[in-house]
């Protein structure tokens, strides 16, 4: 379990950093034919999405772990 663990944990944290690049981006960049700012912002809520069921998934295991 401690590898899943670890995984579960370090793909949280790459999720999150992905949806932040995608927030800088709306703020940079100007938007093309199928980038436009309503795209980047919509995949970083995409990623924030399964960044926290990843922590969910992380506390089941968790929890599971002290019973």
């Amino acid at each position: 379990m401690v590898k899943r663990e670890k995984r579960l944990k370090k793909q949280e944290e790459s999720l999150l950093k992905q949806a932040e690049k995608h927030m800088i981006k709306i703020k940079t960049q100007s938007g093309r034919k199928d980038t436009t700012p309503a795209y980047w912002l919509g995949e970083a809520e995409r990623f924030k999405e399964q960044a926290k069921q990843r922590a969910e998934m992380f506390k089941k295991i968790k929890r599971k772990k002290r019973i």
